[in-house]
């Protein structure tokens, strides 16, 4: 009797220390289970020619359903005061009854823009997730921005790591109970080994979650619906059509617009394939679309068109030169990658009775010029460039100032975008050399690769469209725009603290004269700097350098 009685001590005090070491894991192992989780989704800022406004929105970020969506509106200098409503509407169809329906606005809110260029906003209350659409409107136009409200959804390994915790948790105290009060010691060992089974599965489950892969994103990867958004680790086959979309084409409706007098272009994307309206258009680069239009005299309006239906957008603008526009848009389709796509036809824009305003004046760089400066809105723009050879990679620099106090325009500190070969000579039709002209790309820059006076950091440096060739960006002065790391998002344009050197790298695949346009932001305002580089043929295969 007196060896059962020591045997069943000795089973009890197995028990209680594997309890005790049950205990010592969910105290550990409890906490980094929610690290893995997939971040709730980030801001994301869209550009809007809303009218005679060049407005940036900036959705920020929603934590939880229901909760707050804050609507940041920025302005830029010349925008005029006024009010902007904003009515947020679900748009997914869902199988039980919600009040509100989809397709009837749930939030409204008012944004009330003062005088002076900066930020202004408004908090709108998201009652579900799901597919919405923002509209924003002046009065006389309506802006339809779609946007996807997450739902928090534990992943299968964080449903594994709560389960086993769980069910450790429950058999714990069952453990320690049967090890003091059973009879038969044997008994003990049952929950004892139930707890070890379910840290086992929690904590497995913790260490393989970092590679776990996540589920093709509703949105960015996957038209949203009600459904993969409520549930998006759900095993259903994704269409091919989701992956492999076609390009898309842009036609201009509307007009005439005349010299110095604004108007309207309607402009419609369809899909190459089918001839439908597209609608899955992603925010690439903060906007919808990137709208590029130049003038006869090589004038460039970069606007960001407002959605207004499925397939059709539109933009306010005015010209101040007669002639013919040569007009090309950079969008990105969901599944259907980043595209570059020109319009069909230019537009042309009547004369005015007042006449044309004087063109614009390049600076010229190439054929032994290898830095020039020019004043744009009264600030001194200083553009350089290393040698430009066709086949090699070139750096042109804009140093704009002396301070770094450049704000990021479109998530960038800087933009370039060129057009070439185009024919010589300053009487040349410059809208219809670039219309026709075989290469139309745009670059993007982060920023000088010092950074607070680290100049051997690596560049970062974006050329972001099919054909172009970037590498690393040459050193200079200021400081780098870095890109947003586990779930933050960049800086927006309140941060004025970059420059004053924006370099570009790109390689121009032939020779010949290249129309540039540098594009940066101070102050609220956006700096256009037109450049004319000429580009000097590759030397024969074996000949000096």
């Amino acid at each position: 009797m007196a060896v059962v009685t020591v045997a069943a001590r000795a089973v009890r005090r197995r028990a209680l220390r594997v309890a005790g070491l049950c205990a010592l894991f969910l105290s550990v192992w409890m906490a980094p289970a929610f690290a893995d989780s997939p971040a709730s989704g980030v801001d994301v800022s869209v550009a809007q020619s809303l009218g005679d406004r060049e407005l940036t929105i900036v959705l920020r970020r929603v934590t939880s359903v229901p909760g707050p969506l804050r609507v940041d509106v920025v302005t830029h200098t010349g925008t005029a005061a006024g009010q902007l409503t904003l009515a947020a509407t679900p748009t997914g169809a869902i199988a039980h009854s919600v009040s509100p329906a989809a397709g009837i606005p749930v939030a409204e809110a008012v944004v009330e823009l003062g005088s002076t260029p900066g930020m202004y906003s408004a908090t709108l209350a998201m009652d579900r997730a799901g597919p919405w659409e923002l509209a924003i409107g002046d009065g006389a136009r309506v802006a339809r921005i779609p946007l996807v409200v997450p739902k928090q959804v534990a992943s299968p390994p964080e449903r594994l790591v709560f389960g086993g915790f769980l069910v450790a948790g429950v058999l714990l105290p069952v453990s320690v109970l049967v090890a003091t009060r059973a009879r038969r010691s044997g008994w003990a060992l049952l929950p004892a080994a139930g707890m070890v089974a379910g840290v086992a599965v929690a904590v497995t489950a913790a260490l393989l979650s970092a590679s776990f892969p996540l589920p093709p994103q509703p949105g960015s990867q996957l038209d949203p619906t009600v459904d993969n958004l409520d549930n998006p680790y759900a095993l259903n086959q994704p269409l091919i059509s989701d992956f492999s979309r076609p390009p898309a084409l842009l036609t201009i409706e509307g007009g005439p617009i005349t010299a110095g007098r604004p108007g309207d272009l309607d402009l419609v994307v369809i899909d190459a394939a089918t001839g439908a309206p597209v609608d899955d258009l992603l925010v690439h680069d903060s906007a919808l679309m990137h709208l590029l239009v130049v003038g006869p005299s090589g004038r460039l309006s970069h606007l960001h068109p407002i959605r207004t239906g499925p397939g059709r957008y539109q933009v306010h603008m005015s010209s101040p030169e007669p002639g013919r526009h040569a007009v090309s848009a950079e969008l990105a389709r969901r599944g259907g990658g980043v595209q570059m796509v020109r319009a069909a036809t230019s537009f042309t824009v009547v004369p005015n009775a007042a006449g044309a305003a004087p063109p614009s004046v390049p600076v010229y760089l190439g054929s032994g010029d290898t830095a020039a400066s020019t004043l744009v809105d009264a600030d001194l723009i200083t553009v350089r460039t290393t040698a430009a050879v066709a086949g090699a990679p070139t750096t042109i620099t804009a140093q704009a100032g002396d301070n770094a106090d450049l704000q990021p325009w479109l998530g960038m500190v800087g933009h370039m975008i060129m057009a070439g070969p185009v024919p010589d000579g300053d009487s040349t039709d410059i809208a219809a050399a670039v219309q026709n002209s075989p290469i139309w790309g745009h670059a993007h820059s982060m920023g000088s690769t010092s950074m607070q006076g680290m100049s051997d950091m690596p560049g970062m440096n974006m050329p972001d469209m099919p054909g172009m060739s970037g590498t690393t960006a040459a050193a200079g002065r200021g400081t780098m725009l870095m890109p947003p790391v586990n779930g933050d998002s960049a800086p927006d344009e309140t941060v004025a603290a970059y420059g004053p050197d924006v370099p570009f790298t790109y390689t121009f695949p032939a020779a010949g004269r290249y129309r540039l346009w540098i594009q940066v932001e101070r102050h609220y305002t956006v700096l256009t700097v037109p450049v004319v580089l000429d580009v000097a043929a590759a030397p024969a295969p074996g000949a000096h350098r």
